[in-house]
């Protein structure tokens, strides 16, 4: 019996990550059971994406995407005056949006601070992770064909193994007709940083740029093709951050928001990026007692109208020795 080639497409027909639904007693504990904890790191280490079913509050969801909307709407009528540089990953259909985090009837636990994400973050990565990332993504509205290249979010010659996840939270129901993330499933087991594009000698991010080269695209689109996930509200997702993914076009009529929160495993050394938070809900930022992940924050005063563009500012390379304190 030949085992040495390793299967990394389901065998059902259509290909789809895991989803772990809640369990009675899983809502009763705040926490996942043993099964369920297992499906949901099976679902990481096989596909780098899980769908956490029904975790957060579809009230809670509502509530953020009709702030985020609105302000999705002023935010466009600025972004269209800007250079393409100023989109994200200089496509005109997606940009960076901060969450309303100054809005004390905005902040919720169980989208900020979810024991579910905590649990599973926690299992993956190692004891007390490190949430140091906050923004949001915003595919706008009739933005047919306007697509990203396939990328991974760290241009760095990456660790081999999970160091850093992304909890992604929708704030509306997630299809192909309105621009849900495109994955490629499994592309993050045997990724390096040699696939992805240059960049010029000396650039200050490093020698690696996101986009991944388009023959290691083409090469797995041969083992596994994309696929582009169908969400509800409620819902959050987990993505290992090395997995190849592209935002998409969003032909529908409403603008498709989803927020990210990053979590990084505490063995790896960067120690200069951190959410930067206005000082008015610090108390909200400290967290749960006894909430299991380490918050690394910078406080401003609210006055400062950059705070929400700072955390537009992250680099998930290594810190330099002069960065530590």
């Amino acid at each position: 019996m030949n085992s040495s080639k390793a299967i990394t497409a389901p065998t059902n027909a259509i290909d789809a990550p895991r989803s772990v639904f809640l369990t009675a007693e899983d809502r009763k504990n705040g926490a996942y059971d043993s099964a369920n904890l297992q499906k949901a790191l099976e679902g990481m280490h096989q596909d780098g994406l899980v769908v956490l079913k029904g975790v957060a509050d579809v009230e809670h969801v509502d509530a953020l995407n009709k702030f985020m909307t609105a302000e999705a709407d002023d935010i466009l009528e600025v972004k269209s005056k800007e250079p393409i540089s100023a989109w994200n990953q200089g496509v005109p259909s997606n940009f960076l949006q901060g969450p309303p985090v100054t809005k004390p009837e905005l902040l919720f636990n169980d989208i900020y601070f979810n024991p579910y994400v905590a649990q599973v973050v926690n299992a993956l990565l190692g004891p007390r992770p490190i949430w140091n990332f906050l923004t949001a993504n915003t595919a706008i509205a009739g933005s047919k064909g306007l697509r990203q290249r396939v990328h991974k979010d760290n241009g760095v010659d990456h660790p081999l193994c999970p160091y850093y996840i992304i909890a992604n939270v929708p704030l509306i129901d997630f299809s192909p007709q309105n621009g849900s993330t495109e994955f490629w499933l499994g592309s993050h087991q045997n990724t390096t940083g040699a696939e992805q594009e240059l960049r010029p000698l000396g650039h200050p991010l490093g020698p690696y740029d996101t986009f991944v080269k388009e023959q290691f695209v083409e090469a797995r689109r041969n083992v596994r093709p994309p696929i582009q996930t169908v969400l509800c509200r409620g819902d959050i997702t987990l993505r290992d951050l090395r997995l190849y993914h592209a935002g998409m076009p969003n032909p529908g009529d409403d603008h498709r928001i989803m927020l990210a929160l990053g979590y990084q495993a505490s063995w790896y050394p960067n120690w200069h990026m951190t959410t930067t938070l206005p000082k008015s809900q610090g108390n909200f930022f400290r967290g749960p007692q006894g909430f299991p992940i380490d918050i690394r924050t910078t406080l401003v005063d609210e006055e400062d109208k950059f705070y929400a563009m700072k955390n537009n500012d992250f680099t998930f390379r290594p810190s330099k020795a002069s960065q530590r304190d």
